[in-house]
């Protein structure tokens, strides 16, 4: 059974995934039944499940749900009797509240991040009898995370599921990107002869910390020899364009021969496939990085701060590729030691890191996970 077959199960009590802030409306071939996925990675495995496209929504990155938005997704969770929403994000848990003053609906709602009193506690209320904690049904990606969660809110009857997200291996996989894409984006870079090993790196363009930090250890990059010298991609995101101006102005101050700002990446795989190394130097602590596993299903190595989430998303062989939390010199070494590996050596870390997750982040796992997580969250009529 898979997981439109199961939603399906609940005939006229049909659960849905209304899904952070980008929505695309999936129909069932057969029951007819709508599922709300995000649009993103994610929508393929709807489509594997046998689901098709109805209709689509806005794609632009601080898309806000309206009102008719809201009457919208309303309308269609009256007609189907649906009695179950999935949120993925601050945004869609807020679209949830304003739906369930129309709707008889439950919640449930995945945490990527640790940002619990927006999501499953929800807003604190003072009453005459206390405080009023409304409960949201809580799936959390992170087993760490999860074990922290349940002990600390025990005694708070919150209902929590295990379901790490899945990786796509048929966008994932560095023997299917052609030629044609790698060679496109390193002309896009400059870098068509690959001449230095590329360091790929996300951008958190509002963290001051983070913005010093890559600057920082690009100028200690510059200083190695020239046969490991890299080169340090950071991808411009313009959603925060206040921060990325003030980025750029420490970018063109302290320019150096390492550290590379491009525009935006259309094409993230190939990217990935083009750098030696994934380094992910999030601000903020104990952050699920759904990135870390794109590039370990890449074959890429990957370089994170140690936190508990990132020693349970890379192979525990490696995590000595992990650096304690802003030591940039214990950074550098691990960075330094990744650049002199022989060839042969890269690919066979960066085959057991593919394996690793292929055996613990695939489709088939997370889909039994996530039936199980239905079940004990049960989705009856809401009251």
């Amino acid at each position: 059974m898979n997981i439109l077959q199961l939603i399906s199960s609940f005939r006229n009590e049909v659960s849905i995934r209304a899904i952070a802030s980008y929505s695309r409306v999936l129909e069932d071939n057969g029951n007819k039944s709508y599922v709300y996925g995000p649009l993103g990675r994610e929508l393929s495995y709807f489509k594997r499940w046998g689901a098709k496209i109805v209709s689509q929504r806005s794609s632009s990155l601080d898309i806000r749900y309206s009102k008719t938005t809201i009457k919208e997704i309303s309308d269609i969770i009256i007609s189907k009797d649906i009695v179950g929403i999935h949120v993925y994000d601050s945004p869609g848990y807020q679209a949830a509240l304003q739906i369930k003053k129309f709707c008889k609906i439950k919640i449930i709602m995945s945490l990527i991040k640790k940002d619990v009193k927006q999501t499953i506690l929800g807003k604190f209320k003072k009453t005459f009898l206390g405080e009023y904690i409304p409960k949201v049904d809580t799936v959390v990606p992170s087993k760490a995370i999860y074990h922290e969660l349940l002990t600390r809110y025990s005694r708070k009857n919150i209902a929590l599921s295990y379901v790490p997200v899945p990786i796509d291996f048929t966008v994932y996989d560095e023997k299917k990107i052609s030629q044609e894409r790698t060679i496109s984006l390193a002309t896009q870079w400059g870098m068509l002869e690959k001449p230095r090993h590329i360091i790929f790196t996300k951008s958190y363009f509002g963290s001051r910390k983070w913005q010093n930090q890559v600057i920082g250890l690009s100028a200690k990059l510059e200083k190695l020899p020239d046969d490991i010298r890299p080169y340090v991609i950071v991808i411009k995101d313009t959603t925060d364009r206040r921060r990325l101006i003030e980025f750029e102005e420490k970018f063109f101050k302290n320019r150096n021969s390492v550290l590379c700002l491009m525009d935006e990446l259309n094409d993230l795989e190939a990217g990935l496939k083009l750098s030696s190394i994934y380094l992910e130097l999030n601000p903020k602590k104990d952050y699920y990085s759904l990135d870390i596993l794109n590039a370990l299903a890449m074959g890429s190595l990957v370089v994170a701060w140690r936190n508990s989430v990132t020693q349970e998303l890379v192979p525990h062989e490696y995590h000595d590729y992990l650096a304690e939390v802003n030591d940039l010199n214990a950074l550098l070494g691990i960075l330094i030691k990744l650049l002199k590996m022989k060839e042969h050596e890269r690919n066979f870390t960066g085959r057991t890191c593919r394996n690793f997750v292929l055996n613990n982040f695939n489709t088939k796992n997370v889909e039994e996970l996530l039936m199980n997580a239905y079940s004990t969250l049960s989705l009856k009529k809401a009251s």
